[in-house]
């Protein structure tokens, strides 16, 4: 596979950057289309607990572009979301997005600063806090660049070869193992176009009920738009 992360112009930088930048007005919505499964914990009936894997499902979320209009969320249900006045790299609007700095050398500095003391790792909560940006968010191009250059200088940060997102794509990945070598986190890309398919989080250690190769965490991104309402797709 092409080395994603060695050089400073990387394959993924250069094909985000060639993308067009959206066009979006303030009382918009970025609308995220995607199917996502995650571990949690189940009480037995001795009281202890076992980490379970929940059956892949659908979740669509509508985030208001400049955060003034509150957003909403269906998934096992539909939750309102709530107006966002003080978006941040955790809970970020289009806007906020498109204020960011795009010198990856300064973005990397400022997702230290405001992730600090979080996560397992500064590396390691530095790499999850952009993989969250390119899953759940509309990354203007600029900043997608910036991102993924970014991403290259976290040190521990490699390619893998082939990778199957939560239904079944087949694709590259950027990936990052923990400190303890237990988990390593997986952005998965479209081998032809590199367009971000989704994330998933494999197990190489076992651990509690699971064995070593489980998958205890996956995303699959299977559209984004800009629409004029909460609750519209297209």
């Amino acid at each position: 596979m092409p080395s994603l992360f060695t050089s400073p112009a990387s394959l993924l930088a250069l094909a985000a950057a060639a993308k067009p930048a959206p066009r979006v007005r303030n009382d918009q919505f970025v609308y995220i289309d995607s199917k996502v499964s995650f571990s949690g914990s189940a009480q037995q009936p001795d009281g202890s607990f076992i980490t379970t894997i929940d059956p892949l499902h659908r979740r669509q979320v509508w985030l208001s572009v400049d955060g003034h209009l509150r957003g909403l969320l269906i998934e096992n249900g539909r939750t309102p979301l709530d107006t966002n006045p003080r978006p941040s790299l955790n809970a970020p609007t289009y806007r906020y997005l498109a204020a960011l700095p795009t010198d990856p050398d300064v973005l990397l500095r400022k997702i230290y600063a405001e992730t600090a003391g979080a996560g397992q790792s500064p590396d390691q909560e530095a790499f999850v806090t952009i993989g969250d940006l390119l899953r759940e968010s509309l990354v203007p191009p600029a900043l997608a660049a910036a991102l993924y250059r970014a991403a290259a200088k976290i040190p521990g940060v490699r390619p893998v070869g082939d990778v199957v997102d939560g239904i079944g794509r087949h694709g590259v990945a950027v990936a990052f193992t923990d400190r303890a070598g237990t988990t390593r986190d997986e952005w998965i890309f479209d081998k032809n176009t590199l367009d971000f398919l989704g994330e998933r989080s494999v197990l190489l250690k076992a651990a509690d009920n699971l064995k070593a190769g489980t998958v205890i965490g996956s995303t699959a991104v299977l559209g984004r738009a800009v629409v004029d309402r909460a609750g519209q797709t297209s």
